[in-house]
């Protein structure tokens, strides 16, 4: 089992199929932020209704407090390549045409556990894809290896997925990882503007 205290050495790397996941760092925030940038990327993230590049900085902020304390993880999400020191079964060696033409070390997007509780075992999972990489099934792979991380690493008993109403692409992504629906939590925002959001979750008993 994975602590805390252990992972302030840094994060173990994971990988799906086709990307790895390792620690964000520092030099990757210039690109984080320009991915942000992006309406399309960033109109899911939050429900806030500000400029996109005041949600943009604000956003950057708070994964770069919360993932120095530890009460998030996040994860840089790039090709791999051919890297084969996976340590999670999968085999990395495989090459994909959805990889060629894109630097290896291009940031593709991020995942997360946020607001990580070691005590009561639970964490809520996010992630972010650019928007080159939509439609690719990518995030279910991401969603698949940060399950297998949080459970059998960090040994989470539970592990909650949230998504805004009408993103029905992450509402699917979810879903396919057998994440069930609890409840929505709805907008109290007048004007109408702002989507409820659905809340998933899955338990380890549910993912063993």
């Amino acid at each position: 089992m994975l602590t805390k205290e252990m992972l302030r050495l840094g994060l173990p790397e994971l990988y799906t199929h086709r990307v790895r996941l390792r620690q964000l760092r520092a030099e990757d925030y210039p690109a984080l932020e320009r991915m942000l940038s992006d309406p399309l990327v960033i109109r899911y993230v939050n429900r806030i209704r500000k400029p996109v590049y005041v949600r943009m900085r604000r956003l950057v902020a708070q994964i770069k407090v919360a993932g120095d304390s530890l009460d998030s993880l996040h994860f840089a999400v790039e090709w791999h390549r051919g890297d084969t020191r996976a340590d999670n079964g999968v085999d990395a060696s495989d090459d994909t045409e959805i990889a060629k033409g894109f630097p290896s070390s291009q940031l593709l997007g991020i995942a997360s556990f946020q607001q990580w509780n070691e005590g009561t075992g639970e964490a809520k999972l996010g992630y972010i894809l650019d928007r080159p990489f939509w439609g690719q099934g990518l995030a279910t792979e991401i969603v698949e290896v940060m399950l297998k991380f949080g459970f059998e690493s960090l040994k989470l008993r539970r592990i909650e997925g949230r998504c805004q109403e009408d993103n029905q692409a992450s509402v699917r992504v979810l879903v396919k990882n057998k994440l069930r629906l609890l409840r929505s939590i709805r907008s109290y925002d007048p004007s109408g503007e702002v989507p409820s959001v659905l809340v998933f979750s899955i338990t380890q008993g549910d993912y063993a």
